[in-house]
């Protein structure tokens, strides 16, 4: 969620935590360095501070948007808090400002920022929180709380589109915005816009005309605050549509689809679609206001899963995690690579991939090298061996006594533990070896006779096929991380 989620305050707070990890973070200090290691590379203190330098001297306030400038060779990095366009130089990994500066405080005893076009050391920014790179060498921003679409070129910056809030096609400064978090550049050079609070995607032609390319602001089960995206070789665009917790993929004007990720339930006090974690097939995949996503080589997405701190991939139509341990943390890891708190933007460059580590005031870089960005599968550690660990809807089932069993090639799911979490109601019949569950003015029987279940130490137990005949779930068994997903909707 956005400017407008209550939790958006709360989470200010993680950005006192301090930097620690259990192995020295890699410095580069020659040109070798970056494309000779496999190990991830911290770049800033996670001091919550504005310091231009090298890795272990610079700060930032809420990295956010990140691009990659290949004719500098450096990532662009929309430093949010210090409303600040910075560069990381790939060659030596020191960290520069390219323009930008604040005033002043604001409400919450942060560097204020302003709107002033003009040459770089005058030029002033507010809480931009989007980047890309144009082919001549073009910085465009999404400059979120200035409500306006800007570009740093030929040593000035200056207003493509926008700068009111408020939501209005038209040329240029006659269009307007509100809160645009997110930029992509597709072949043609249009640029397109997550309007975020606007839950739209504007597209802005060579000519500055500001277009709705998708989504409606009063319909928020088409997009809802989308909050990055990107275009990959064929002219489509991926979005995030992070308060729906879903990606998805605009094929043409008005034309969505979604790639990966479903609803749990709503919260009655906010009104949003509550989030949760769970990897699988894309369509019962899980993910909590996602904010970030980057395409590697057209064939694989990768999303930064915000408030579940890690970094997911979607690939062939299933969903894994690639980078983090589900808690926000800061140490590198061996087995999760390394914690994160809120990763917010992330990019595919030169066989590495860049995370804006938001609450810990860093980037990251993970070297895309030997087991790196590989699914992590020991998620279950601790399992009692032959068990699987089941979620139904998007959360764990518990089984108190009898657990899930393996036997042969078929799970078997004792059935009173999964009704319960359904909350649905079941009858056990002990003379005729029956039971029958009821919801919602169904009524559904089994029969021992008839084979629908199994009784193991008192327990009924049913099996995949079972759930999904007499019952209508979507049932799927990730036999590599012995685990089955099933949604009952």
């Amino acid at each position: 969620m956005e400017s407008k989620n209550k939790k958006s305050i709360l989470s200010l707070v993680v950005m006192f935590l301090f930097i620690f990890t259990i192995s020295a973070p890699v410095l580069a200090t020659d040109k070798n360095t970056l494309s000779e290691t496999s190990n991830p590379i911290i770049i800033g203190s996670g001091d919550f501070d504005y310091v231009d330098g090298m890795p272990d001297e610079a700060a930032f306030r809420f990295p956010n948007g990140l691009a990659y400038a290949k004719k500098a060779n450096a990532i662009i990095i929309a430093d949010t808090q210090n409303h600040m366009i910075r560069s990381l130089d790939l060659t030596t990994l020191k960290v520069t400002t390219i323009a930008g500066k604040s005033e002043g405080l604001d409400r919450f005893g942060f560097p204020g920022g302003a709107y002033v076009d003009g040459e770089l050391k005058d030029a002033m920014f507010n809480r931009p929180k989007g980047i890309a790179v144009a082919d001549n060498g073009a910085i465009i921003i999404a400059d979120t709380h200035n409500h306006a679409i800007r570009q740093i070129f030929d040593g000035k910056v200056t207003t493509i589109a926008g700068g009111t809030l408020g939501y209005k096609n038209g040329q240029g400064a006659k269009a307007s915005f509100n809160n645009p978090s997110s930029l992509a550049i597709d072949k043609d050079d249009n640029i397109y816009v997550a309007d975020t609070l606007n839950n739209a995607i504007r597209k802005i032609d060579t000519k500055g005309n500001v277009t709705t390319y998708a989504g409606k602001t009063d319909d928020t089960s088409i997009l809802n605050e989308p909050t990055d995206l990107v275009a990959d070789k064929d002219g489509n665009l991926y979005v995030v549509d992070s308060s729906n917790h879903q990606v998805k993929k605009i094929s043409g004007k008005d034309t969505l689809e979604t790639v990966a990720g479903t609803h749990s339930i709503k919260d009655i006090d906010s009104n949003y679609w509550l989030g949760a974690y769970m990897n699988g097939p894309a369509d019962m995949a899980y993910f909590n206001f996602p904010k970030g996503l980057a395409l590697k080589d057209n064939t694989s997405l990768y999303i930064a899963d915000t408030y579940n701190h890690v970094i997911r991939e979607i690939k062939a139509n299933n969903v894994t995690t690639i980078v983090g341990a589900n808690l926000a943390g800061e140490k590198l890891d061996a087995k999760y690579l390394s914690y994160m708190d809120g990763p917010s933007k992330i990019v595919y460059a030169k066989k590495m991939l860049f995370i804006a580590d938001q609450w810990n005031n860093r980037i990251l870089l993970i070297p895309d090298k030997e087991d790196n960005l590989r699914p992590i599968t020991d998620y279950l550690d601790g399992l009692i061996p032959g068990a699987s660990s089941v979620f139904l809807d998007g959360s764990m089932v518990d089984f108190p006594d009898v657990k899930p069993l393996i036997l042969g090639e078929e799970i078997k799911i004792p059935i009173r533990a999964l009704t319960e979490k359904w909350e649905a109601d079941i009858e056990w019949d002990e003379d005729k070896q029956e039971f029958t569950i009821q919801k919602n003015g169904r009524l559904i029987g089994f029969a021992l006779q008839a084979e629908d279940f199994t009784i193991y130490q008192d327990r009924s137990l049913l099996s995949i096929d079972t759930l999904q005949k007499k019952l209508g779930f979507r049932v799927s068994w990730l036999k590599d991380q012995n685990m089955v997903t099933i949604q009952s909707k």
